[in-house]
């Protein structure tokens, strides 16, 4: 894989991806503080979602890496939190089945573009919303909100998802489209 590994933001990627591990154990303590340690941990990955892209664009550093890292970090971090409230009863399951059935698919698709055509992806501004969205619904969830404000937003968590998979699907379909015709040009193949 082309590009350096050890950068600022690939820490940063890193970093959140492993502060699932303290999340987990925090909200499943006995502790009375555990879902204000929660939601730090939750503040501090989206901290860290927000400055890694920062930082990799000011100092030049995106790399093929970054492109996988950032939006692992994002999809595992995201699917840690949704499955600790599901079974702390906080979120629905079929919440917590959209949100994991659409990272799948969107992971599913760039295995494939990377295996196919050695093409890596970098995540859209929707995705990023997306997950901006999710980290606030998730918050409300940690706060044990109810009610039209957390079923609200449940629905816009649900229509980002949607959008953002789309958005995703097209340029997957774009992509193929693309190399597909590419390469059947150089070998002479007709389209």
């Amino acid at each position: 894989m082309r590009g350096r590994f050890l950068t600022v933001s690939n820490l940063l990627s890193l970093f959140r991806l492993f502060l699932s591990i303290p999340f987990i154990f925090v909200m499943f303590s006995d502790s009375p503080n555990a879902r204000w340690w929660g939601l730090v941990l939750l503040g501090l990955a989206a901290l860290t979602d927000k400055f890694d892209g920062v930082l990799a664009r000011r100092y030049n550093e995106v790399t093929e890496w970054g492109k996988i890292l950032d939006p692992l970090a994002d999809k595992i971090g995201m699917a840690v939190v949704a499955l600790v409230l599901v079974s702390l009863g906080q979120i629905p399951v079929w919440f917590v089945i959209a949100i994991v059935g659409r990272d799948l698919l969107i992971l599913a698709g760039g295995i494939f573009l990377k295996q196919k055509y050695g093409i890596v992806e970098q995540s859209n501004v929707l995705g990023k919303w997306t997950v901006g969205v999710l980290a606030v619904t998730m918050a409300l969830a940690m706060l044990q909100v109810e009610g039209v404000l957390m079923d609200s937003a449940l629905w816009l968590s649900v229509a980002m998802l949607a959008a953002s998979l789309g958005m995703y699907a097209m340029s997957f379909v774009r992509i193929v489209r693309r190399t597909g015709s590419s390469s059947r040009a150089a070998s002479g193949t007709p389209s």
